[in-house]
């Protein structure tokens, strides 16, 4: 009797394990959240967001010199891409766009990513460019002070660099509150689910993985 209810219990766990595995994510298209948009790369060049067109995005909003959250996020982010595998990893682009585009040169965007992963890609570009990315994904940003802070004064991950000829003696920088949303984008551009580093990192490349195989 006892061998035959551990038989019974061992295959409704294997029928459980079965429907875990097999179980879908809800990733209905958010209407109205996401669109197309120019920017400026990391990488200095000029791109539109179609430019990614057949990739899984994971975009998030930020900017350099937010001193707890947004590495908090890049190293969450950095965590999930690495869960992938290469092969995954070729379907996958990572995006982080700044709210602070006349700090965040393509360039110092550029050395901030490269200390989470130099896969990763920034966007900057004008003021204009950034707050219609921000509408876009109905993501919202506030500048904090209208003085800027010495940035001796902020904990950066990477300082700014300079050349000989700048003065960076009374350097300056600006801080921001804004949303911690991730959005996942599927390979047609349309925005499926919005995340958040409390995601579990399992779940949430699991939702890649779904978007992939579509």
């Amino acid at each position: 009797m006892l061998k035959k209810l551990l038989g019974i219990i061992f295959i409704i766990l294997i029928l459980n394990v079965n429907i875990a595995y097999s179980e879908e994510y809800d990733l209905s298209i958010l209407s109205g959240v996401g669109g197309e948009f120019v920017a400026v790369s990391s990488n200095g060049e000029t791109i539109e967001f179609s430019d990614y067109s057949g990739k899984i995005v994971v975009l998030a909003f930020g900017y350099t010199s937010c001193a707890d959250i947004c590495p908090f996020t890049l190293g969450y982010l950095k965590q999930l891409y690495n869960q992938l595998t290469p092969e995954q990893q070729q379907h996958v682009q990572v995006l982080f766009s700044t709210v602070d585009p006349e700090y965040d040169t393509p360039a110092h965007l550029k050395d901030f990513l490269g200390h989470f992963h130099p896969d990763f890609v920034g966007l900057s570009g004008t003021k204009e460019q950034t707050d219609y990315i921000v509408s876009l994904f109905q993501a919202q940003y506030n500048q904090l002070s209208s003085m800027g802070m010495p940035t001796h004064n902020i904990r950066q991950v990477q300082k700014k660099l300079f050349t000989e000829e700048q003065d960076t003696a009374e350097e300056t920088a600006t801080l921001f509150s804004h949303s911690v949303s991730l959005y996942l984008i599927d390979k047609d551009g349309f925005t499926r689910s919005i995340e958040y580093t409390g995601t579990p990192k399992d779940q949430f490349a699991e939702k890649i993985q779904q978007l992939i195989n579509e």
